[in-house]
């Protein structure tokens, strides 16, 4: 009796216990699985490319063939970009304008609130988010006023700037040349096409295979090791390990223009590490990594 009693008590406890994925992992800004699937999508956009520069190198160009190669990849590049952690900001600004324009009467308080938090929440990746930090107070002052023209045109000056530069520039780049290429199809300039086609396989491989997810990962584990240091100092250290665990894989397959910053990086990564064992990190070191992060 006393040992079931005994058994069912441990089985309580192991249950009441924390899982070791809630511990480590917040599922907000840049996640392992977005990255999985931009890469995914992204690998087959560029075999479709491949597919559409194989066909106009052909003797026989057949258009239908070659149009439902370039079709393909930029489905799949949608696809891909709908894993970017600003693709759902984007949206929301989107609506949240839609809605300014039919009920301008409304007071968008909650909204703006609920929009800073969804913008703060992927950060670690925007370009320029201090300055996007300082219209965010504009947005809010302007809904605490109802002054919903204004409103509406300060959120579609931010949604301009919400851009991860490692993630959304080389899909959106890669779109814009596939749609070149099909432009050039259309008017039978298959040279021309070929050299666009030519042109968007740099910004697909850099996604699909070279360094630029691994180093957004790592910028994404830096970001959550500092916001977690005075909290709880042993997850930011899991944190920070995984971002050097990134930086790794990221030099590995990395472009020599940036093999020597993640040289640095890597270094710098292990050193502060170190420094958990005394809980010695500061501020200004995270502002180091943060900063030659941001070099790439």
């Amino acid at each position: 009796m006393f040992k079931k009693i005994f058994l069912c008590f441990i089985f309580l406890l192991l249950i009441s216990l924390p899982s070791k994925t809630q511990e480590t992992f917040f599922n907000e800004g840049l996640t392992e699985n977005q990255v999985y699937n931009i890469k995914v999508y992204t690998t087959r956009a560029l075999n479709l490319v491949l597919d559409a520069y194989s066909s106009l190198s052909k003797k026989r160009i057949i258009k239908k063939e070659s149009y439902a190669y370039l079709d393909g990849s930029l489905f799949f590049l949608n696809e891909a970009y709908q894993y970017s952690p600003t693709y759902t900001v984007k949206r929301q600004i989107e609506a949240l304008i839609k809605r300014i324009k039919f009920y301008p009467d409304e007071n968008y308080s909650t909204d703006i609130r609920v929009l800073i938090v969804q913008i703060e929440e992927v950060s670690a990746n925007l370009k320029d988010f201090d300055r996007i930090r300082n219209q965010l107070d504009i947005l809010r002052e302007y809904a605490s006023k109802r002054k919903n023209d204004m409103l509406k045109d300060k959120l579609k000056e931010i949604e301009r700037q919400i851009k991860i530069p490692l993630i959304d520039d080389p899909i959106l780049e890669s779109r814009y040349l596939i749609g070149v290429a099909k432009d050039h199809l259309k008017a039978r300039e298959y040279k021309k096409s070929r050299q666009a086609l030519e042109l968007a396989l740099s910004p697909l491989i850099k996604l699909s295979s070279r360094e630029n997810l691994y180093v957004a990962l790592s910028k994404e584990y830096v970001y959550k090791a500092r916001y977690t240091y005075k909290v709880i100092p042993e997850l930011s250290k899991r944190y920070l390990e995984l971002a050097l665990y990134n930086i790794n894989k990221a030099y590995l397959v990395s472009t020599e223009e940036n093999r020597e910053i993640l040289r640095n990086i890597k270094d710098k990564l292990g050193f502060y590490i170190e420094k958990y064992e005394s809980y010695s990190i500061t501020e200004e070191d995270f502002d180091e990594i943060t900063g030659i992060l941001s070099k790439i």
